[in-house]
This record gives structure tokens, sequence and C-alpha cells, in this order.
């Protein structure tokens, strides 16, 4: 079994939940978009019956909306309930393909890898939906208050940059865009490694999750001590190299303790 062959099924077994979570992350942005508009444009009528209006609206006050940031939450939730749900479902039953696979332990890495991978894509994928829809909304929401005559301040890009949800998702730079994926990528592995330790140890004591959060606590609590030890002896050269390398450090630890935990801990 090759990596494309288990990619192939974990994005079909994928597929049906994915898009039932972007329709209703679309739908219900659009929908918000849609009260948003009905009423402001209530209001500015209101207040333009009674006086001159003295504010612009801008797309950044629909981004600020509790509605659409909890739409953002959710769909962040969803992300990291994924990356536990793709491993824990595979312990749900003793006959699967997939149980049947995990007794080969020369392919457990190449199912970690699809897992990584699958992951990867349906985030870049929701970004991707996202950004369209986005657009989208911009267009209907400067369309419609043009149309009403309302003026509309700022533009689609200063919106993001200054909304706190959507500028980590979408950086002004292609670099900082790539640091942000990498930042995802240590925090899927790090799920990653917490499901496959305490798998492993679940059968042997009741306090495998705690066990499992305390090693990988230490793990995140020692680099960071180091951190706050150092920010203070280096330049901002320095401390950039100390960073990189730490996450790099980081990513490798997790890969490793997956690793050991996949292919010799955990029994099936």
């Amino acid at each position: 079994m090759n990596l494309l062959k288990l990619l192939g099924w974990e994005v079909e077994r994928a597929t049906k939940p994915y898009l039932i979570l972007i329709t209703l992350l679309v739908v219900a942005q659009f929908a918000w978009l849609g009260f948003f508009l009905w009423s402001e444009t209530n209001m500015y009528e209101e207040i333009r019956r009674t006086g001159t209006p003295d504010y612009v609206l801008t797309f950044a006050n629909y981004l600020g909306g509790t509605p659409f940031i909890l739409s953002i939450g959710v769909a962040v939730a969803a992300m990291v309930f994924f990356s536990f749900w793709i491993w824990y479902r595979d312990f749900q039953g003793r006959g699967t393909f997939m149980m049947r696979l995990l007794l080969m332990p020369q392919k457990r890495m190449i199912v970690f890898g699809a897992k990584l991978v699958t992951m990867m894509l349906m985030i870049l994928g929701l970004f991707s939906v996202q950004w369209i829809a986005l657009k989208l909304q911009y267009i209907a929401f400067s369309s419609w208050l043009d149309s009403q005559m309302i003026p509309v301040g700022g533009s689609f890009e200063q919106a993001i940059r200054f909304d706190g949800a959507l500028s980590p998702m979408y950086p002004a730079s292609f670099v900082n865009f790539l640091i942000h994926q990498v930042l995802i990528v240590l925090v899927i592995l790090f799920i990653f490694a917490f499901v496959l330790i305490e798998r492993s140890l679940w059968q042997r004591t009741l306090w495998s999750p705690i066990i499992a959060i305390l090693m990988l606590g230490a793990l995140i609590a020692v680099p960071v001590t180091a951190f706050f030890f150092l920010e203070s002896r280096l330049f901002m050269d320095e401390m950039m190299v100390v960073v990189g390398l730490g996450l790099m450090g980081w990513m490798s630890v997790t890969v490793w303790l997956s690793r050991l935990y996949l292919t010799k801990k955990l029994s099936v």
C-alpha cells in the first residue's frame, strides 16, 4: 500500500463531512451578510431622515460581527476536532482495513504521512474556499451599499489586514504565509503525537490522556522557558535563528515521538 492510495482513501472518507462543513460555513456567512446589510440599511435610512449620517461603513464592520467571528471559530475548531478524529475513528472497529494495515509496523508511517497530508489539504482547501467567499461577500457588500447610496470606506485588503481572525490566515507576504503553514503543521503534529501516545497507553492505564498531556506539555515548556531566558540576551537576528531552530526541533521531536509510539508501542 503506497502513500498515494492511502491519501486517496483518506480524502474520500473525509469528503462528505468536509463538504458539509464548508457548506454550513458559507451559508452562515452569507446569511449574516444579508442580515447585516438589512440592519445597517434600515439604521442608515433612519439617521438620514433625522439628519446627516456622520459615519462610513467599511467591510471591517461586517467582519467584526460576532456571527462572522463565530463562523471562523467553528471552522478552526472543526479542523482541530478532525485532527483527532482522523486517528480515533480507525480504532473503533477491530475488523477494518486500517486496523489490518496497522498490523504491519513497516507501513505505519505511510499511514501517518497520508493523514498529515490529508489534514493540510483540507486546511488549504478551507482557506481557498473562505477567500473566494470573502471576495464574493465584499462584492455583494459594496454593490448593495452603492445601490442604496450609502458611503463605503476602506478596501478589501485593508479589512483583511486589520481583522484579528483573518490576518493570520491571509498574511500580507508569501513568506509569512509559509511560516503560518509551518505553525499549522506543528499543531497537527502535536495532536497526532497526543493521540498516538494516548492510544499506546490506554490498555495499560486509565491515566493515558493525562500522561500524554504531561509529556507534550514538558516538550513545549522546556523550549519556551529557554526562549524567555535567552530573549534579553540575543539580538533580533540571533533570536530569529533560535526561533527557527526551536520550531525545527519541535517538529523533529513530535515526528520522532509519533513514529516511536506508532511503530514500537502501539498494539492492535
